[in-house]
């Protein structure tokens, strides 16, 4: 165990024990541990002491205890946050499966009613957030759970607990960045202080073109050069890239990918309701089990947090 995770095992004070490490970035750390009172598993991620140094302990918790409550089947709920100096770090309940970033690194692009079913899962997530005032700030495959045929949003709210928590700061400050360039709206890009759901419907549509293309509309390039790319560069329409996706899914996406946030959907809901219907999808309204399970982790979540 290196010093972070001793340090994380020391700051846990016995409620988790930390088993081994999931891995991470530069930003942060995964670890999975065991909340020992009930004996389930739980993933329990930390940014790195760089990444924390210059945050408001006491402002990061307040934020992230904003997005706890956020309860729905296609949302990873938190669990709970806590911080000790320099050691920030949240915990959330572990669940079996990959992420979408792990899919699309084996298969290139999807079946397109896979893709269709993740977009309305996410859509619905963020529509739900929005409604609670919560903007994600960084939907991206590496953010998307999958669990057999649904998607599951995770990190909801990080990227404003982190910004409120640094004083206001904006994420895309020297040294301070915390959104995902591939996956930022042209606004957020040119780090406007403020940026609404119409962000997170860019971001989503991004994810969709990746995943019926096989790839994101702007790769390879610098930084700098990708910025540059959302704030000017259209994509190459999506049916050029792959003729068999629907035209109505394919408008679709071009809308969400609108450069000016006045020409997008302008919620969550609206981009999901243009959406067509993945082919099998029961009707809307019914669960399937895996859902039913998702509803029964979010009053877990509750009684978790009200114990």
């Amino acid at each position: 165990m290196d010093d972070l995770a001793a340090r994380l095992d020391a700051a846990l004070n016995g409620v988790y024990h930390v088993e081994r490490e999931l891995g991470g970035g530069t930003a942060s750390r995964l670890f999975l541990a065991v909340e020992r009172a009930l004996e389930r598993r739980v993933v329990i991620k930390v940014l790195s002491p760089d990444a924390a140094s210059d945050v408001s302990a006491a402002r990061f918790k307040r934020e992230i205890s904003l997005t706890a409550h956020l309860q729905h089947p296609h949302i990873l709920p938190v669990l709970s946050a806590g911080a000790q100096r320099d050691l920030l770090y949240y915990v959330m309940p572990y669940l079996e499966g990959e992420s979408l970033r792990h899919r699309l690194e084996r298969e290139g692009r999807l079946p397109i009613d896979d893709a269709v079913t993740i977009l309305r899962d996410v859509a619905d997530a963020l529509a739900v957030a929005h409604a609670a005032g919560v903007v994600h700030r960084d939907v991206k495959p590496g953010n998307i759970l999958l669990q057999g045929d649904s998607a599951v949003l995770m990190d909801f709210g990080v990227a404003r607990a982190l910004e409120e928590a640094r004083g206001g700061r904006r994420l895309t400050d020297p040294g301070t960045a915390v959104g995902t360039p591939g996956y930022m709206s042209p606004e957020q890009a040119v780090g406007e202080a403020q940026v609404d759901a119409r962000s997170d419907v860019y971001a989503l549509a991004l994810v969709g073109y990746e995943m019926l293309a096989g790839a994101p509309p702007f790769s390879g390039l610098t930084l700098r050069a990708m910025v540059a790319a959302h704030l000017a560069q259209i994509p190459k329409p999506l049916r050029d890239v792959r003729p068999e996706v629907p035209g109505v899914l394919a408008d679709a996406i071009a809308r969400g990918l609108a450069k000016d946030p006045a020409d997008r959907f302008q919620t969550a809901a609206a981009f999901r309701d243009a959406l067509p219907a993945a082919a099998g999808a029961p009707p809307r309204g019914r669960r399937s089990g895996l859902r039913a399970l998702a509803a029964g982790l979010a009053a877990l979540t509750g009684w978790h947090r009200r114990r």
